[in-house]
C-alpha cells in the first residue's frame, strides 16, 4: 500500500505544484471540498432512504420477533448516528477565506487540517452507516426467514 503523505509532505508538494499561485491553490481545496460535500450529500441520501422505508415497512419488520425488533432499531440508530455525523462533521461550513493563518503556508496547513477533520467525520459516517444498514439488513433477513409470522398483534 503506497505511504500517505504527511501534512507536512503535501504542503510542500502542493507549494511545488503551485508555487506562489494562492489563487488556484484556493481552487484546488474548494474542488477537494465539493467532492467531499458531494459525497456527504449521497451518504444522507442513503440515510433518508433508510428512514423513509422503515416508516413504510418497519412495523412489518419489528413485528416477526424481539429479534427483528433489536435489528432494526440498532440499525436505524445507527443509520441516523451517520446522518447526523456528516451533518455535523462535513457539512458544517467555514469558509477557506475565513481559515487562520499567515498565507500562504500557515493558512494552507490550517486549509488541509480543516479538509482533514472533515474527511475523518466522514469516514467515521461511513462506517457507522454501514453497521446501521448491516443491522437493518439483519432485520429483514430474520422477516423473511419467518414468512409465516403475521407480526405481533395490534395494540
Amino acid at each position: 500500500m503506497p505511504h500517505k503523505l504527511s501534512p507536512i509532505e503535501e504542503l510542500a508538494r502542493i507549494r511545488a505544484i503551485y508555487r506562489d499561485d494562492t489563487a488556484a491553490i484556493m481552487a484546488m481545496l474548494e474542488r477537494q471540498f465539493a467532492v467531499l460535500h458531494n459525497r456527504a450529500q449521497v451518504l444522507l441520501g442513503l440515510c433518508g432512504i433508510v428512514i423513509s422505508t422503515t416508516g413504510f415497512s418497519g412495523r412489518i419488520i419489528a413485528g416477526t420477533n424481539r429479534l427483528a425488533q433489536a435489528l432494526i432499531i440498532l440499525g436505524v440508530t445507527g443509520v441516523l448516528a451517520a446522518a447526523g455525523i456528516v451533518s455535523w462533521g462535513v457539512l458544517h461550513l467555514r469558509w477557506l477565506s475565513q481559515q487562520p493563518g499567515e498565507l500562504p503556508d500557515g493558512w494552507l496547513a490550517t486549509s488541509l487540517a480543516y479538509r482533514d477533520r472533515k474527511t475523518r467525520y466522514y469516514r467515521y459516517a461511513i462506517v457507522i452507516m454501514l453497521v446501521g444498514l448491516t443491522l437493518y439488513v439483519g432485520a429483514i433477513c430474520v422477516m423473511l426467514a419467518n414468512p409465516h409470522v403475521d407480526g405481533l398483534p395490534a395494540r
